[in-house]
């Protein structure tokens, strides 16, 4: 007698009391239960790769299940269903990035037009009455910069305070970094690069050497 959940049945995970199993396993190593990494081995399936190795069907510790071959287990191959690799890339993208005050870096240097607002251009916002409303984020903070009548008005606005902001901030680290690529660390002095608007104008104060601000 083999005592057998409804849901096991219904999804063909057990179809008999284990004769037809180990009838399977004749002629093939017994995996069944072996860890491989984050992988345990279920049951085998009724496919082979094209060298021949039989496919079976695994279970990840983070609770995702995958189908893999005999050889893909036993040599290493595999080690989970991928969410190990992807914990990997997780963990080290912050290093590969460079965050200064929150902003990052590469993400100003590659930014491209976005099309996740009606305007279809980043910070351009059009309003119900049909005017423009034209913002930019920076270090955390949103900055009005203008209201436009229209959309190219918009695109010029926003623009021009990229130029300012957003670009210069870009400039001034590298230059920032090219000053202190011979100074240790610990002795290096933080970059400073502050915005802030002053009679409808952006200012920059920094403390890099031919940059605009105070």
């Amino acid at each position: 007698m083999h005592i057998v959940s409804t849901r096991l049945l219904k999804e063909g995970k057990c179809k008999s009391c284990g004769c037809l199993q180990r009838t399977k396993y004749r002629g093939m190593n017994n995996i069944a239960g072996k860890r491989f990494g984050r992988l345990t081995a279920e049951y085998p399936l009724d496919r082979r790769d094209k060298k021949g190795s039989i496919y079976w069907h695994c279970k990840c510790d983070c609770g995702n299940e995958i189908d893999v071959t005999e050889d893909g287990l036993v040599h290493g191959n595999y080690k989970s269903c991928g969410c190990f690799k992807k914990e990997i890339i997780w963990k080290n993208i912050p290093n590969q990035l460079h965050f200064i005050d929150g902003t990052c870096l590469e993400i100003l240097e590659k930014r491209k037009h976005r099309a996740d607002n009606k305007s279809g251009f980043r910070g351009v916002y059009r309003q119900k009455n049909g005017k423009y409303l034209v913002t930019i984020g920076f270090k955390g903070k949103k900055y009005y910069i203008a209201t436009t009548k229209t959309l190219e008005d918009a695109i010029r606005e926003r623009l021009n305070a990229e130029q300012i902001i957003h670009d210069g901030f870009v400039a001034a680290y590298h230059e920032w970094m090219h000053e202190m690529q011979n100074v240790p660390e610990d002795e290096r002095i933080p970059l400073i690069f502050d915005v802030e608007k002053v009679n409808g104008e952006f200012v920059v104060h920094t403390n890099i050497k031919n940059k605009s601000g105070s």
